[in-house]
């Protein structure tokens, strides 16, 4: 089901068509504000366009790390558990001896 969702960023209301849960885009579109404002209390004296381009490239930034943080968070996981594995597999071959 599409919905319209209108969103305000930089004082500029655009409606948007999605299937997306409203919600979430209303969520969105407060992260990528809150962004712009921080960046602004920066003194970013900027043209709107490219305020928005770094507010997109920080939180595109944030993104990836946290990705980057979670697959290294899941590939320490795994080792751990292989070396679980490996010692059971130890102790179950000394029992049997």
């Amino acid at each position: 089901m599409t919905h319209s969702v209108d969103v305000t960023l930089l004082g500029r209301t655009l409606t948007i068509r999605t299937q997306d849960n409203p919600e979430q885009v209303l969520a969105a579109a407060k992260l990528v504000q809150d962004k712009l404002d921080e960046l602004h209390q920066l003194g970013s004296a900027v043209a709107s366009d490219r305020l928005l381009a770094l507010a997109a490239l920080n939180l595109a930034g944030e993104i990836l790390t946290r990705q980057g943080t979670q697959i290294e968070g899941a590939d320490t996981l795994l080792s751990a558990l292989d070396d679980v594995v490996l010692q059971a597999e130890g102790l179950a071959k000394a029992l049997l001896r």
